[in-house]
């Protein structure tokens, strides 16, 4: 019998498999989470996919039997359908990928999915430990360069380098969740936010995490959205493009850059920036064409440059799991205390929230506490 199985009978033998019943909605959550179709999720289940639209819809409900399959293929214990906690719901409509094109509407579903069981951790975290208030300005601005001054300000970090950066975000009350790196279907989503439920959340992936700087930019790019887009239009190119315009202000102040960056593509002088300020040459090489310090072909020759250098070699960049202050550690932080100073165990917030202890552990970042075997074969 594994963990799983141990913290959590799959059902009883009886009609009454779920105390007080079936929530449909979780089913909807569950089986986007798996990233299945009604059809796939039938085939695998035994039933058609009438059937699962009509346990959705809550027009019947799952026999005891089926609701034990269910739960296998979708990964969550039975007690995961039971109604009475509280759901985040998001649509799409509410929500910014950063990758819309290039990925598909299941793969958009899982995401909402996961960041509908992020804001659900929170909730049950807050419930035991005081998280640091949403902090950011309500007012409208007239421009994404306005607005990355503005949240300088409001944060008081004057116009120097922000040094880690996703703590800074977290210790204002915005949550940041980094996905497993086996989370296929959202990692191809890349990143994504949304100010729509109590607390804004800032979604990033190992794709973005593969490198600080892109991790970086990425969460700048999100908060761009959280000031300047309370209506959430996915894959627009205006307001991408504004939130790209608000992260290099944010990141790289223009009344510093336009004293500090060359005159002239000099890469010696732009890698020397690019480790002061966390932001990418390639940034810094688009916000000398963007404050007009260069021409267009200077950059254009600085870009091809880049790009031979990168792929002789020469030149790299480190991912986000090698800078401490970068990793995402509000809730795992938060997780902690409320074990060591309230006796709240992992154990005990699976329980809460109906999920499986290594779902949980992947959710906050902490590795499996079990010693691995390893069988060695000598022959």
């Amino acid at each position: 019998m594994d963990e799983q199985e141990t913290l959590f009978p799959l059902i009883a033998k009886s009609s009454h498999v779920i105390p007080g019943g079936f929530d449909p909605a979780r089913l909807t959550q569950a089986r986007f989470a798996m990233g299945l179709t009604k059809v796939k999720l039938a085939k695998h289940v035994g039933v058609s996919s009438a059937a699962i639209g009509q346990y959705e819809s809550h027009i019947t409900t799952p026999r005891p039997e089926q609701l034990l399959a269910i739960a296998r293929v979708l990964k969550v214990p039975v007690d995961y359908f039971a109604p009475g906690r509280p759901i985040g719901r998001v649509d799409r409509s509410q929500a910014h990928f950063r990758s819309l094109r290039s990925t598909t509407t299941r793969e958009r579903s899982k995401a909402l999915a996961y960041v509908e069981q992020v804001w659900e951790l929170t909730f049950a975290l807050e419930k035991k430990i005081k998280l640091p208030s949403v902090d950011l300005p309500k007012e409208s601005y007239d421009s994404p360069e306005q607005a990355a001054y503005a949240l300088r300000q409001f944060w008081n970090l004057g116009t120097k380098p922000v040094q880690h950066l996703s703590a800074v975000v977290e210790s204002h009350g915005i949550v940041v969740n980094l996905v497993a790196k086996d989370n296929e279907d959202v990692t191809r989503v890349d990143a994504f936010s949304t100010s729509q439920l109590e607390r804004p959340i800032i979604i990033s992936t190992s794709k973005s995490a593969s490198s600080v700087f892109r991790h970086r930019f990425t969460l700048a790019h999100e908060l761009g959205h959280l000031l300047l887009h309370k209506e959430a239009v996915s894959g627009d190119s205006r307001q991408e493009q504004e939130a790209d315009q608000f992260a290099a202000e944010f990141l790289t102040p223009r009344v510093q850059m336009i004293n500090l960056l060359p005159r002239s593509v000099n890469f010696p002088r732009l890698y020397e920036l690019s480790k002061h300020w966390g932001v990418s040459v390639d940034s810094l090489l688009f916000r000398m064409k963007e404050i007009g310090l260069v021409s267009h072909a200077a950059i254009q020759r600085g870009y091809k440059k880049l790009n031979k250098l990168r792929s002789s070699g020469l030149e790299s960049e480190e991912p986000v799991f090698v800078y401490p202050g970068e990793m995402p550690s509000m809730l795992r932080e938060a997780a902690t205390i409320a074990d060591e100073q309230i006796g709240y165990t992992q154990r005990h917030l699976a329980e809460d929230l109906k999920w499986h202890p290594a779902y949980l552990r992947k959710m906050l970042g902490v590795e499996d506490p079990r010693p691995t075997l390893h069988i060695i074969n000598n022959f």
